[in-house]
């Protein structure tokens, strides 16, 4: 994100911190990843980033589509500002909804993103070609 982005989005409690060396302190500290994507397409590499670190995603209908997530399973899907809060204080405070989705979106990326998933899928595409 270019500095003067950074410097607009700063305040009222939001930190930007632009490029990092590595993401595992952050994830790590974290709770809840957001995702209120408005549009995209395909496999969206940051929330799959958050999943693995077992961290429960609050994602709108876009940063969903295209990942094979299912709301409620292994992520939150909420639409519009207010759902969207909605949803983060449902996740930050329901101790069992954040372990059962903390648990499903690490096993999410595993079963269809890893990269020994991958090469089985290459693998058996090699093996029939």
């Amino acid at each position: 994100m270019p500095e003067a982005a950074r410097q607009e989005f700063a305040g009222n409690g939001v930190v930007t911190h632009g490029r990092v060396e590595s993401l595992d302190d952050w994830m790590n500290g974290c709770r809840i990843a957001l995702a209120p994507l408005r549009y995209g397409a395909g496999v969206k590499g940051k929330v799959n980033t958050a999943m693995s670190y077992g961290l429960p995603v609050v994602a709108t209908p876009i940063a969903a589509e295209g990942m094979r997530l299912e709301d409620g399973v292994n992520v939150l899907l909420a639409d519009g500002a207010s759902a969207f809060a909605e949803a983060i204080l449902r996740l930050y405070d329901d101790e069992e909804l954040w372990n059962r989705l903390s648990t499903a979106s690490a096993a999410h990326v595993w079963r269809h993103f890893s990269f020994e998933m991958a090469k089985v899928t290459l693998q058996t595409a090699l093996a029939h070609s």
